[in-house]
């Protein structure tokens, strides 16, 4: 999605417009069209802390796709998170390096 923003093709490339992620990965518990528990809670943390056109993931998924070699991620360290009793270790994915 990120590189799709920076694409000539993308029509409204001239105004700005910047998306931030923020991605875990966890239990849900679905109510109608509501998602609710404590994955979706650290991952609108996260998104919260990403900058504009940052990716930031929580440490199971950087477990889970660091060895698979398709992203390059980079530290951005720990962090307190609301409703989280420890520190959570974040990574940001580098999606710009080719």
């Amino acid at each position: 999605m990120q590189k799709e923003l920076l694409s000539p093709e993308f029509p409204f490339k001239d105004t700005g417009l910047a998306i931030r992620m923020g991605m875990t990965v966890g239990e849900l518990i679905r109510e109608e069209q509501d998602l609710f528990g404590m994955s979706v809670v650290m991952a609108a943390w996260i998104d919260a802390m990403a900058g504009a056109g940052q990716i930031l993931t929580s440490q199971i998924v950087y477990d889970l796709l660091s060895s698979a070699g398709q992203f390059k991620f980079d530290s951005v360290g720990e962090h307190t998170l609301k409703g989280f009793a420890e520190a959570q270790k974040l990574y940001e994915i580098n999606w710009r390096q080719e």
